[in-house]
């Protein structure tokens, strides 16, 4: 049965929701497995947790395949789902990206869970530093984040505590010579909050994924004077990983969730749930690119409605 698949009826499916915060389980007696995930619809207190997000939809159809295991899906950001890694033996957190440091206390999948457009610098067209970021475009049209923090001395940068931006963004942001230009935000509000600062002013810039600005926007996209650019130092596309416990149970999990995915990623459901989740016209570099990641060949059918986005990869 899958693992939301008799859970459609309202009262049936709250009634999993509070089961899955609870650790209430239909499999008894079966291996335990804690699932800790930042998909805004796991979150009661999340003003945007209306829809299941791709994070949400590709975890079901992972569980789905995890069968023999007592789930226990827990809300947790990212600094609470790393200590929770650390600490148990046999939990796993979706969607993030794989660092040196984050192998050292956990396991990575070899496939992702999913793939999102890269970050994009965002920030207001009547900033100060407009006409100077132009100025800065490559021949990609692309921002060199490392010439802004060279030529705009008082650049102020709005980032999520413990959240990685990967590789080149984040030794920026460390470097002890521009870490004056970063204000680091930490809180259950992680992501809405950084976008919240940028409107009001608190910061110049922030660098975010389309589909989360998307959504935690609080003008809902009526704003005018807000634009973006593509980063020169983020690749167009991020993958984002399943992480499980660095222990013997953390590697058998991990070692099966790949075999899930290898296996699913070539159906149809998995590809449409990465489809719908990006805007029309970014549609067909979406397919090429999970076809190169995952290695099939999918076609998109047939236009599909896009809902309203919440991709959270934020870390």
């Amino acid at each position: 049965m899958s693992f939301f698949t008799s859970l459609m009826p309202k009262g049936i499916f709250c009634s999993l929701v509070l089961a899955l915060f609870s650790g209430v389980s239909f499999n008894a007696g079966a291996q335990e497995l804690l699932w800790l995930t930042h998909s805004s619809f796991f979150n009661p207190t999340e003003k945007h947790s209306q829809n299941m997000d791709i994070m949400g939809e590709t975890m079901t159809m992972i569980l789905d395949g995890l069968e023999e295991y007592q789930t226990r899906v827990l809300y947790a950001n990212t600094n609470s789902a790393f200590n929770l890694l650390k600490s148990k033996n046999h939990a796993c957190t979706g969607n993030k990206t794989v660092s040196e440091q984050r192998l050292n206390f956990s396991y990575a999948s070899k496939y992702p869970q999913s793939i999102y457009p890269g970050l994009r610098l965002y920030l207001k067209k009547n900033s100060i530093y407009f006409n100077e970021i132009k100025e800065l475009l490559d021949e990609r049209q692309a921002i060199s984040v490392e010439q802004i923090l060279t030529q705009i001395k008082a650049a102020k940068f709005g980032v999520v505590n413990g959240r990685s931006y990967t590789g080149q963004l984040d030794n920026l942001i460390s470097a002890p010579a521009w870490k004056k230009h970063f204000w680091s935000r930490a809180g259950e509000d992680m992501a809405s909050g950084i976008i919240d600062m940028l409107f009001a002013d608190r910061v110049d810039f922030i660098f975010e994924y389309p589909s989360i600005f998307d959504r935690y926007r609080p003008d809902g996209g009526k704003n005018p004077l807000i634009t973006s650019f593509a980063i020169a130092e983020s690749p167009p596309y991020v993958l984002g990983y399943i992480l499980c416990s660095k222990t013997p149970q953390g590697l058998i999990l991990v070692n099966k969730i790949d075999k899930i995915i290898e296996k699913i990623s070539r159906g149809d459901d998995y590809f449409n749930s990465h489809i719908n989740w990006v805007s029309e016209s970014a549609r067909q570099d979406m397919a090429r690119y999970y076809n190169q990641v995952y290695g099939t060949n999918k076609q998109i059918q047939q236009a599909t409605p896009t809902p309203s986005p919440d991709i959270r990869l934020q870390d």
